[in-house]
């Protein structure tokens, strides 16, 4: 896939919490998206030691937490990634994991710089 054609945020996924947002208080995505951006680096750290310890089981727990997080704020090339790294964890191969995180990692760093425009200060 092309790098212009593919999506790195999903802004409807973040439109969908604007119906959570109240008058006078703080904006709800960005909210949303800062709890994510926090939770980021430990995420990834957390995959990273999984995939050292070639332990399929801990791939795929890792893989799906952040495979999670990282859809509920509309990161959707992250969390397709990280989804796949789940899968092939549940079959029990940790084959091509270093290539799969190598590019989780990469697109981690994309959707944070992405997640940063949505925030309002």
């Amino acid at each position: 896939m092309p790098v212009e054609t593919r999506t790195t945020v999903d802004e409807t996924v973040l439109d969908s919490y604007r119906v959570l947002q109240e008058e006078g208080q703080p904006d709800v995505v960005t909210e949303f998206i800062d709890v994510f951006l926090a939770d980021l680096p430990g995420r990834v750290e957390q995959l990273r030691q999984a995939v050292a310890s070639a332990s399929a089981q801990a791939v795929k727990s890792s893989a799906h937490a952040l495979k999670g997080s990282s859809g509920s704020v509309g990161a959707v090339m992250l969390s397709g990634l990280c989804g796949q790294l789940e899968a092939n964890a549940r079959a029990g191969s940790t084959e091509g994991a270093l290539d799969l995180l190598a590019a989780i990692e990469a697109e981690a760093v994309r959707a944070d710089q992405e997640l940063r425009r949505f925030r309002v200060e």
